[in-house]
């Protein structure tokens, strides 16, 4: 939070901002000066005031406690594809099995209609003979 010079009220957040490198202290941390343009709710003045950008510890530990969380998301991740891309295997072998016994099915039942045809066109060629019909005339 900044003051406003002209008149001291409190100014919250910054209408822009840009930062500015410092140096990086003993301890690996590195701390970020950064400057904003600010505008009071009062007295409508513009100004612009630094203040300290709250940063984050970067150190060792915490990138290595970071990439094994990310390595246990990946691990996650891996078994559920392997789950899936198994799943996926079974139900594929299974509606395959299921394709097989249809088209069983099916070449059976066009088979059965064939052979009722074929009876079909016999008979009606033993009733043509019987009544003396001809090849030639119309019944």
């Amino acid at each position: 939070m900044v003051t406003c010079p002209k008149c001291g009220a409190v100014v919250e957040s910054p209408t822009k901002t840009w930062s500015l490198p410092r140096r990086a202290s003993r301890l690996g941390e590195e701390s970020k000066m950064a400057v904003g343009m600010f505008e009071c709710p009062n007295c409508q003045t513009r100004f612009r005031a630094s203040f300290e950008k709250p940063t984050e510890t970067t150190s060792v530990k915490n990138m290595v406690e970071n990439l094994r969380g990310i390595e246990g998301e990946f691990v996650n991740t891996l078994k559920n594809l392997r789950e899936k891309l198994q799943k996926l295997e079974t139900e594929r072998s299974s509606l395959l099995l299921e394709i097989d016994e249809l088209k069983k099915a099916a070449e059976s039942k066009a088979s059965a209609i064939e052979n009722e045809i074929t009876m079909l066109r016999d008979e009606v060629k033993s009733l043509k003979e019987l009544l003396g019909y001809s090849e030639g005339e119309n019944e």
